[in-house]
């Protein structure tokens, strides 16, 4: 049966709301006045300063048919039928909440795209101000830096309950800077200036003065994260024709720019754009203090070295890699990278043992997975190649046209904006990978790591590895550099191998700890047992008079006789001479064959 109603389309009318404004109260009750078309009536034009910086426009409006009669309405909907001609203008349509809203309860809807989670990293510096688009904090140089889009939130408890006011940031600049403490200890933080996009709604207090461990100011730094609460419809071309019968259609995208944003490229000239930092172990486990002692408000307990994070051990207290040691409801701060901990408060420390370790900075490696059709969700388990070092991992994704990270801070751990784990990295470069959310089809999952491999101990065994003491061959000599006309009887070597050990020369031979032999003219020392350590000392007397070089001649026979000429110091005599036979009588000297004579060196101790 065929459907038929008397209404036309002249009956479809949008009609006006009371206020067609941009402010707080814009929007109300519907009017009798419907749109009819003219330049500028429902929107106001374009300014330049809108144009450049960015603006979002609300209104409220009326789709209806009003007649006096009770003709049916069948199948009316309204849409976009047509985008706008500027292309960075764009326009969508959000059913409203209830009849009469007005636009700062329709803002809190859209604004609600965005929702705080939990405290960020940074500190609030100094009071900001109402009114004002600047916004400074200060951070840890390791913790990752904001960067332009993202929105945080700033919180402050006002009778009780949570008060926010969101922060998208429109640009930033940041710099490493140097303070002190009261007692003179100097050290660095980054600072970040922050310029919203609107202005404060209320003032913000934060820390007077930088500190260099945990503070707790009254207004906090929030992160925030995506929450779909309102529901929006535009339009868009395809991307592809689409042909009868056809079960799909394919767009450029599915999204539409809600917030306002102006964008400004700047290059960036030497920059360490891939650089990452990473932490290398300098050594095996070991205690780094040792004692027993009640550690008051304000003291601090300063280790022998920076350590690695989650690697402190101290009993009944434990280390959660992300600079706290938590003891029931019981908290301490450690700075990793300066070996120090802090916020005691009448609590007894004995011994505390850790794994040593250095926080660098070098060059990443990365690998790409791609998400498509055949892979997407949330789990994932590459293997990298070559080994990452420890705190060098980072998985970042895009989900929703939303950038995530996920970090490592040292413990093997993948963490997410909200130190939840997301995931782990052995040693050996496997790594399990848990997305919090799935990321967008046709889009990558990048991981980037610094190489275990890229340090090494001396020795050439793996960074972190204990140095083992190593025996000199009797090819070895002391020192590198050669001290010439060394005096017989007055050397002496001294090295450490888990205690103090001593050798010195007498005749030409080395004795005591060590054994070996001297030439005492070249300035060398010929160690070949008992000699096991990483540095030797040597204390010599050296003779200062110049060294005589001559030719002379040599009497054949069974024994070779010379003259040098004069008196020769004991020790210092060394004699140089081809060394080969005769064949017969009269004839040319014979050398050992394939090559010319090696030059023998012959010293003595006279």
């Amino acid at each position: 049966m065929k459907k038929t109603t008397a209404l036309t389309r002249q009956d479809l009318k949008i009609y006006k709301s009371q206020r067609l404004t941009d402010t707080p109260d814009g929007g109300g009750m519907m009017t009798n006045q419907p749109l009819v078309g003219a330049d500028n009536e429902l929107f106001d034009p374009i300014s330049d300063v809108d144009r450049t910086m960015g603006a979002l426009d609300t209104r409220l409006i009326y789709p209806a048919v009003l007649r006096d009669d009770d003709e049916k309405l069948l199948g009316a909907n309204v849409i976009v039928s047509q985008p706008p001609e500027a292309e960075n203008a764009s326009i969508l349509i959000v059913p409203a909440d209830h009849y009469g809203q007005e636009r700062a309860s329709i803002m809190e809807r859209i604004e609600a795209y965005r929702v705080p989670t939990v405290e960020t990293r940074m500190t609030l510096w100094g009071t900001q101000l109402k009114g004002s688009r600047l916004v400074r904090v200060y951070q840890m140089i390791s913790a990752p830096i904001p960067v332009v889009g993202d929105v945080l939130a700033l919180r402050v408890i006002v009778d009780e309950k949570p008060v926010y006011d969101f922060v998208r940031i429109e640009r930033l600049t940041h710099s490493i800077d140097t303070f002190e403490e009261s007692n003179g200890v100097e050290f660095q933080r980054r600072v970040i200036q922050i310029v919203a996009q609107q202005p404060l709604e209320r003032d913000f207090v934060g820390v007077e003065r930088v500190s260099k461990y945990d503070v707790f100011p009254p207004a906090r730094v929030m992160d925030t994260q995506i929450a779909d609460s309102a529901k929006y419809y535009g339009i868009k071309p395809l991307a592809e024709a689409i042909v009868q019968g056809a079960a799909s259609l394919k767009l450029p995208t599915v999204f539409e720019q809600l917030v306002p944003v102006s964008t400004v490229e700047t290059p960036m000239a030497d920059d360490w754009a891939s650089g990452r930092l990473m932490w290398i172990e300098t050594a095996p486990r070991r205690n780094v203090y040792s004692g027993s002692r009640l550690f008051q408000s304000g003291e601090r307990l300063y280790l022998e070295c920076p350590v690695l994070p989650a690697s402190v051990q101290i009993d009944g207290w434990t280390d959660d890699g992300l600079g706290h040691l938590v003891r029931g409801d019981k908290r301490l701060q450690i700075d990793y990278a300066n070996g120090v901990i802090s916020g005691f408060d009448g609590v007894n420390i004995g011994t505390v043992s850790a794994i040593p370790a250095v926080q660098v900075r070098n060059f990443a490696y990365s690998a790409a997975i791609e998400i498509n059709e055949t892979n997407i969700g949330t789990d994932f388990a590459p293997l990298l190649r070559p080994r990452p070092a420890r705190g060098s991992v980072a998985v970042d994704f895009i989900s929703s046209s939303t950038w995530y990270q996920l970090n490592d801070n040292g413990d093997g751990i993948l963490r997410d904006n909200q130190n939840r784990g997301r995931g782990q990295v052995s040693r050996n470069g496997s790594a399990v990978i848990s997305l919090p959310v799935q990321p967008d089809a046709n889009s990558h999952l990048l991981v980037s790591w610094t190489p275990q491999d890229f340090y090494h101990n001396y020795d050439g065994s793996e960074a972190g590895e204990a140095i083992l003491p190593s025996n000199l061959s009797s090819v070895f000599r002391l020192p590198e550099t050669p001290k010439s006309s060394l005096k017989p009887n007055s050397i002496r070597l001294t090295w450490n191998n888990g205690m103090a050990q001593t050798a010195s020369d007498q005749n030409g031979k080395l004795s005591g700890d060590a054994t070996g032999w001297v030439d005492y003219a070249a300035g060398l020392v010929y160690p070949d047992a008992g000699l096991r350590a990483a540095a030797v000392q040597i204390r010599a007397e050296q003779y200062i008079g110049a060294i005589v070089r001559k030719n002379v001649s040599v009497k054949d026979g069974d024994v070779m006789t010379f003259s040098a000429g004069a008196r020769i110091q004991a020790g210092t005599l060394a004699i140089n001479m081809p060394i080969g036979h005769l064949a017969k009588p009269n004839a040319q000297p014979v050398y050992p064959t394939p090559s010319l004579p090696t030059p023998r060196r012959l010293s003595t101790s006279v």
